[in-house]
């Protein structure tokens, strides 16, 4: 049966030849240019966010019978009308999100050989413990980190989670943000963060953006950072993206451009998620994994001896031989002082960049090779 499947599948999936040939015959697409004619005897429809999964398009697929996004997001699917359809739907939801937290965790690491201190020493609140936040505070608390979870939706519909009180939050040493933007509801995060609420914060402290620019206020955050200069900021999300405040940007310990999520693993991850949801849609056996594909790491292995002590010394260069967050600090404004326009063209042409999931640390300690799990890391064991 699944030989004889006709799967359209959007341009930018990587490795989807891979994935899904064995599955039946694939089509590709050029983002949004895919017309209602092309999904005529159409099984399987693949896409990201460029196309708009419409009553429209589906208006003359005959045979339609599984829709899937390699994004976390699926906005642009009308999922009404693929459910009353009895189309299958699916997304990718943490699809990158083990590149959003290595992404935070290097900023720390970064911060705390900066400003000389120890993370297991600080208070870290985590805003927002979804699929990125909780794989945030997985890493804090194999480093030894005291570990707010500040989540009040999630507290909503999840008995087992406790939140802390956003007035806790505001005591923490380190604050890192992990929420979706919403501008209604019980707890909306537009400007969670404004003028009102830096200046509630610890002298000192460290406030982490990798969500959604609208989140902090920016030009409160500048008008602030003008007048004080107890506060380190990490920047990944700014307001006005692209036409990003210039003045904000000077102000702040690290930025970059919108691309904590852009690893080559939570590319290409979405592609797997999918894989894997039409196997199990079809009743199939998964063969194939993400790491199959991937090219080979610099160096696939290292290596640890029963005896060496993993402290947060040797996490922090484990980390930055993956991945450093200040390189790509460094890339970011050397661009935007070449060209203050140029912040659309330097997220699109992001450098490959790695995961810690892709690199193995192999150790005869078992206390070790758990830590080293909870940081993302792979063991051999």
């Amino acid at each position: 049966m699944s030989q004889q499947l006709s799967i359209m599948i959007e341009d930018s999936l990587l490795y989807a030849e891979e994935f899904f040939n064995n599955l039946g015959h694939i089509t590709r697409f050029s983002g949004s240019k895919i017309t209602a004619e092309q999904l005529r005897g159409v099984d399987v429809l693949l896409t990201r966010s460029t196309t708009k999964v419409s009553q429209s398009l589906l208006s003359q697929a005959d045979k339609l019978k599984f829709v899937g996004t390699a994004t976390a997001g699926f906005n642009h699917l009308d999922t009404d009308y693929l459910t009353a359809k009895g189309i299958e739907w699916t997304a990718a939801p943490g699809c990158n999100a083990d590149a959003v937290a290595d992404y935070v965790l290097s900023g720390m690491l970064t911060l705390s050989q900066q400003d000389n201190f120890q993370l297991k020493d600080k208070q870290v609140a985590v805003v927002g413990v979804g699929q990125i936040g909780s794989r945030v505070v997985r890493r804090l608390t194999a480093l030894g980190c005291e570990v707010l979870s500040y989540d009040p939706v999630r507290a909503k519909c999840d008995d087992d989670f406790k939140t802390c009180t956003f007035d806790e939050v505001l005591k923490a040493d380190i604050i890192t943000c992990h929420v979706p933007l919403t501008l209604n509801g019980d707890h909306p995060t537009h400007h969670l963060f404004d003028l009102k609420t830096f200046q509630q914060l610890k002298p000192n402290a460290i406030l982490i953006n990798a969500c959604r620019g609208e989140i902090f206020d920016n030009m409160a955050l500048k008008a602030f950072l003008q007048m004080s200069n107890k506060l380190t900021v990490v920047l990944d999300v700014w307001e006005n993206e692209p036409n990003i405040d210039m003045d904000l940007l000077q102000l702040v310990d690290f930025a970059s451009p919108h691309i904590a999520g852009h690893s080559l693993e939570g590319k290409a991850r979405g592609t797997e998620m999918l894989y894997y949801s039409l196997c199990s849609f079809l009743g199939l056996e998964p063969e194939f994994s993400l790491h199959d594909f991937l090219p080979e790491m610099p160096v696939e292995q290292i290596e640890l001896s029963a005896t060496t002590e993993l402290d947060e010394n040797l996490v922090r260069n484990l980390t930055r031989f993956v991945y450093d967050i200040r390189n790509d600090d460094v890339w970011f404004r050397k661009g935007m002082k070449a060209n203050p326009k140029a912040f659309a063209k330097m997220r699109k042409s992001y450098p490959v960049r790695r995961e810690l999931t892709s690199l193995v640390v192999s150790t005869e300690a078992l206390q070790h090779q758990t830590k080293l799990i909870d940081l993302s890391f792979r063991t051999s064991n």
